[in-house]
């Protein structure tokens, strides 16, 4: 990789890679192409990476420290974009699923319309995570609506077998999905990325069983815990990005 300004920089107390690559014009996957083997989940403080700067580089030149008070209106900022998101992402798979249900005539308009929300979601990470980040989450988001959307397809017709492949390529994309955020975060645990994510698809194939069979009332009731479920999932993401870079939020 070509770097007209490298530097050397001895990791300090409270210092994350992001931090680093805001602080010195980089990206995270740039520090990390140069240190191979760099755990960022685990910097030891002392220890020297080599940074290439779009800055010029000064003695030991530091990020500011973390605020010691959060801005909690900054963190409320975030909390409701995060629930719109997947709020959205819910509501619109629910027509989609309405709109395969009853093979009504809005379909295209409306897959085209669910299909804008995995940039929406992608683009809150990209202001924490990077562009290259986003661009992974949006397209294993777009994965997740297909497989989704072929599935509920799938069962409308009768069709078993591929109905058994398409959900078992649902979860295995809910796994890339854990991986993949467990990857950018201490605070996203693959495990408990993985149950949440299994949680939202089992929850889910309740609301098609329910709407496919024409029980209204309770696919109604299935899609409340839907709907609940994608809140909880939003405050999880939340969480994580507030935790995990306080001084974005003084």
């Amino acid at each position: 990789m070509h770097c007209p300004s490298k530097l050397t920089y001895v990791i300090g107390q409270g210092d994350n890679l992001y931090r680093l690559a805001k602080h010195f014009g980089t990206t995270v996957p740039r520090i990390l192409a140069l240190n191979p083997g760099l755990d960022p989940h685990n910097l030891q403080i002392g220890s020297e990476i080599t940074i290439c700067s779009r800055k010029r580089p000064q003695a030991q030149d530091r990020p500011q420290s973390p605020p010691a008070c959060p801005d909690s209106a900054k963190q409320m900022d975030l909390i409701s974009h995060m629930r719109l998101v997947w709020s959205q992402h819910v509501y619109w798979t629910r027509m989609l699923l309405i709109s395969i249900a009853e093979r009504l005539k809005d379909l295209d308009a409306v897959t085209a319309r669910l299909m804008q929300n995995p940039g929406d979601i992608a683009k809150i990470f990209e202001d924490y995570y990077g562009p290259d980040t986003a661009k992974a989450i949006e397209q294993l988001l777009t994965e997740h609506l297909q497989i989704g959307a072929e599935l509920i397809t799938a069962l409308r017709d009768g069709k078993a077998g591929q109905a058994e492949e398409l959900n078992e390529r649902w979860y295995l994309n809910a796994d890339k999905m854990a991986g993949a955020f467990s990857g950018i975060s201490p605070y996203y645990r693959e495990e408990e990325m993985r149950e949440m994510l299994y949680r939202h698809l089992d929850l889910t194939k309740q609301e098609v069983a329910k709407r496919l069979s024409g029980d209204y009332p309770a696919d109604i009731k299935a899609f409340d815990l839907v709907e609940r479920e994608a809140i909880m999932m939003a405050d999880a993401f939340s969480s994580g990005m507030i935790r995990q870079f306080p001084q974005m939020f003084s």
